[in-house]
């Protein structure tokens, strides 16, 4: 979870952006090599490469903005990332868990009201197909 986080800021850094969203978070999960979102998709029968595939094309598509360093001074959380990871902790607590973790954000990234909430619903990817997954995978 927190090499996600990490992956998200240097995305957010790479790409020139100001704020960290929750698209720079889920292109960090889905690129961490064996991780649970990984295996997640999978088990829900959905296609890793396509989903990460139109999430770079989203942070492709967001403004940039540079500094004379040529990245930006400062970088935000988005409050859509804030309410993201608010559910995430909601999620955790619906589900006894003591600590926040991946699957938790991925769920919460289901109800998400902007690209990545989208984007699951067009691969096919809903909050019951997420949670059948998970109970295979845990």
């Amino acid at each position: 979870m927190q090499q996600a986080l990490q992956a998200a800021q240097s995305k957010a850094v790479k790409y020139s952006h100001q704020q960290v969203d929750v698209e720079h978070v889920l292109a960090g999960l889905m690129e961490q090599e064996g991780g649970l979102a990984l295996s997640i998709f999978l088990k829900a029968g959905i296609s890793p490469e396509t989903v990460h595939r139109r999430v770079m094309q989203e942070l492709e598509r967001l403004p940039k903005v540079s500094s004379p360093s040529g990245a930006p001074d400062q970088i935000y959380v988005t409050p859509r990332l804030n309410k993201v990871s608010s559910d995430a902790a909601d999620e955790a607590k619906r589900l006894k868990d003591d600590y926040l973790s991946v699957e938790h954000l991925l769920l919460a990234m289901s109800d998400d009201s902007g690209f990545t909430g989208r984007l699951f619903k067009e691969v096919g990817l809903s909050k019951d197909r997420l949670i059948s997954a998970l109970q295979d995978v845990r």
